[in-house]
């Protein structure tokens, strides 16, 4: 099983759908809603962050690899293993 990593916000509606496809799909994940942790793990997680998403922006999924955004293609060939005209 791959291990997924979602770096959000709990106010970004693009984590949101992010969240969703990974619930549609029954994909287990762990979340990092960075604004609800204290100052100190604020500052943590954005230091993890930035060494997969330098940007630094909201969301970014890692999935072995990095996602950046709500790239559907890249979510169903690296979660599901198909290509978009596949499904």
């Amino acid at each position: 099983m791959q291990r997924v990593t979602l770096f959000s916000l709990s106010t970004c509606a693009v984590c949101k759908k992010v969240k969703k496809f990974l619930d549609d799909h029954t994909i287990p994940y762990n979340v990092i809603e960075v604004d609800t942790l204290d100052s100190g793990e604020q500052w943590l997680m954005t230091k993890e962050l930035a060494k997969h998403n330098p940007q630094g922006t909201y969301p970014t999924l890692v999935v072995e690899d990095v996602i950046k955004g709500y790239d559907i293609e890249a979510l169903q060939a690296k979660l599901l293993g198909s290509n978009p005209q596949e499904s």
